[in-house]
């Protein structure tokens, strides 16, 4: 039967191609040995697990040419199709091999997989090689000539695109046309979970070497271009020299140190950080709503001390915890947490708090591939990291995983074996689309908003429980919350997606550490998410130098700004005016004070987003 023969050999020659990303694989481990024997054994041999998902997508990606290929053979059982897939398989042994084997080499320099950038860099070949050395060149060419010629010669040896004429069978072309691309289309996409496949699906060490020969380098490449096809190498944000915007981005940050307030009663308290997912500052009555749907926040505002100036950097949740661990703002187009390759230039006050001989840790009820945060979190060495797959299994959950009222019982299990000091993160998500929150509605009211009103609701609730059971645990006292959302989200207010007033969302620093003169109080400052690194860092008399886009908003010298990034475009906002800009060089949003302010933040505006994307570019 012409069906067996066909199916048989589609998944031999898959199978074929898998197997040489497991060589290389292999083949990186033994070339780094002395990183290898540095790492736990288990984990070397559990990467060849972790890796199966992105080795599957971009092998089915592979895969998609030999589909059409054998559905045409088929029907007209031509040698041409078989030799046109031979032709075509050659080609990608090669390439394979030429991705493969740069990705060794590269990490040698580099410290990181294979990218975009080095596609920059080969653009002028002819420079590559000047600058490569000979005694690296010719064995790394002569190996590329091997291996591609013994996987070519592997290839003919399993015949995979010989095949023997047998019966047509028109039921089979038919059923081959509209069965196998379902089963290429999920496997590129990685099955039919609600989030597609991403590098984090590869991260599950603590070693970052091990993380990197876990993730499929041929995945990441492509990957990598297509987040940085349309801007690889050119900033859309160039308003004026870039020399001009760096020396108007270093003014606002040129100002003297000064020690402002003085939080906290103790020297090293536990923190306790949670990301609160989609809590506009809308929903909150002390920062102007008027909803009256979280009054367990509102209870802790009188005895916490409330930001109320507060705005996200971003519109998703990876930009806002990158924003906020990294002091990185969000950038317009994309984003930098979906990119491995420049972690190694972010900060993360992770570090921090380690080199204190604070224990870390994450805790999340779903799956945190989502937006790559779990690879952004693997690479910043957290010392214990939790997902949904984490939990008893009798736990009931959600669509998008555990409820926020089990995922603070398990922090609050956790936190109690936690040595002493302790940084525990924390990311909620009842209050995400879908908002199936396991109770019945709280209110009637918000019209369309109405499903995500009673999420927040709901969420509130679990925030004030969590409070109120921590308050009986020993290490209480000496523990500061942070409560932060991620980004914000639309409200029954309905303001237009660009406007600042959008972006606003809580910040508030709660527990029995803070000094009781300044419980209960406001900090009315304007600032963003990326203040909050080099705030709390000179709260706990750490440095924060390297936070190079964040500053401490109680020092008194400080300027008053935040910038806030969407899809095409940014915004600013000062005391004295915002405005927000479209690509294009539309400005659709613009309130001032008066003409002078306008021409002079306006350009300042435009100068930290030009200079940031060009750091961006440069990582």
């Amino acid at each position: 039967m012409i069906s067996k023969v066909i199916i048989r050999n589609f998944f031999k020659q898959y199978l074929f191609f898998f197997l040489i990303v497991q060589v290389f694989r292999v083949l990186f481990f033994l070339v780094y040995f002395d990183k290898s024997i540095q790492n736990n054994f288990t984990d070397i041999l559990t990467s060849f697990v972790y890796s199966f998902l992105l080795d599957n997508s971009a092998t089915m990606y592979l895969m998609i040419i030999p589909f059409f290929l054998y559905f045409f053979y088929s029907i007209f059982q031509i040698n041409f199709f078989l030799s046109a897939n031979r032709i075509y398989s050659y080609i990608m042994i090669i390439l394979l091999v030429i991705i493969e084997s740069s990705n060794i080499a590269i990490y040698n320099e580099w410290g990181i997989k294979l990218n975009y950038k080095a596609i920059g860099y080969l653009s002028d070949p002819t420079e590559a090689i000047r600058s490569a050395r000979l005694s690296v060149l010719i064995p790394g060419l002569l190996t590329i000539l091997f291996l591609s010629f013994v996987l070519i010669w592997g290839f003919k040896k399993f015949k995979l695109c010989k095949l023997e004429k047998k019966p047509f069978s028109l039921w089979f072309s038919i059923i081959w046309l509209f069965t196998m691309p379902v089963l290429i289309f999920l496997s590129m996409r990685g099955s039919i979970q609600q989030i597609p496949v991403s590098q984090s699906q590869s991260y599950h060490s603590k070693s970052n070497f091990v993380n990197t020969a876990t993730v499929n380098t041929s995945w990441n490449l492509f990957h990598s271009i297509l987040q940085n096809s349309q801007y690889m190498d050119v900033n859309p944000f160039v308003f004026t020299s870039l020399e001009l915007a760096k020396q108007r981005v270093e003014k606002l940050y040129d100002y003297p140190t000064e020690k402002g307030v003085s939080l906290f009663k103790v020297e090293n308290p536990n923190v306790v950080l949670v990301f609160l997912e989609s809590w506009s500052g809308d929903f909150i009555d002390e920062l102007g709503g008027d909803l009256h749907i979280t009054p367990g926040f509102s209870k802790l505002t009188k005895e916490g001390f409330l930001f109320t100036n507060h705005y996200a950097s971003g519109m998703l949740s990876h930009q806002g915890i990158s924003a906020v661990f990294s002091g990185f703002p969000s950038t317009p187009l994309t984003s930098i947490i979906k990119q491995p390759a420049k972690y190694h230039n972010l900060p993360c006050f992770i570090e921090d708090f380690k080199n204190r001989d604070y224990h870390t840790s994450f805790h999340f009820g779903g799956q945190l591939i989502y937006g790559n945060i779990k690879a952004y979190i693997y690479y910043n060495g957290f010392d214990e990291i939790i997902e949904g797959a984490d939990f008893d299994g009798d736990i009931p959950t959600g669509s998008l995983g555990h409820h926020d009222e089990f995922l603070y019982d398990r922090l609050l299990e956790d936190i109690n074996l936690y040595p002493k000091p302790f940084f525990a993160g924390a990311f909620t998500l009842s209050s995400h689309s879908p908002f199936d929150q396991p109770v019945n509605d709280f209110v009637d009211k918000g019209g369309k908003y109405k499903a995500m009103i009673n999420s927040v609701y709901y969420s509130d609730s679990c925030i004030y429980d969590f409070i109120e059971k921590a308050k009986k645990q020993d290490w209480y006292e000496n523990t500061l919350f942070v409560f932060v959302a991620d980004h914000s989200h639309p409200s029954p207010y309905e303001y237009p997606y660009y406007s600042k007033e959008v972006r606003k969302i809580p910040l508030l620093f709660y527990g029995d550490v803070i000094k009781d003169e300044y419980r209960g109080k406001t900090f009315d400052s304007i600032m963003s998410q990326t203040d909050i690194a080099a705030t709390l860092l000179s709260q706990l008399n750490m440095p924060f130098d390297k936070f190079q886009w964040s500053k401490d908003v109680f020092n008194p010298q400080a300027p008053q700004f935040a910038y806030y990034g969407y899809d095409n475009g940014f915004g600013w906002i000062t005391p004295t005016g915002n405005f927000a800009y479209l690509m294009g060089g539309k400005i659709i949003e613009y309130k001032f004070d008066s003409k002078a302010d306008s021409t002079k933040l306006t350009r300042n505006g435009k100068a930290f987003v030009e200079t940031l994307y060009q750091q961006y570019l440069d990582f």
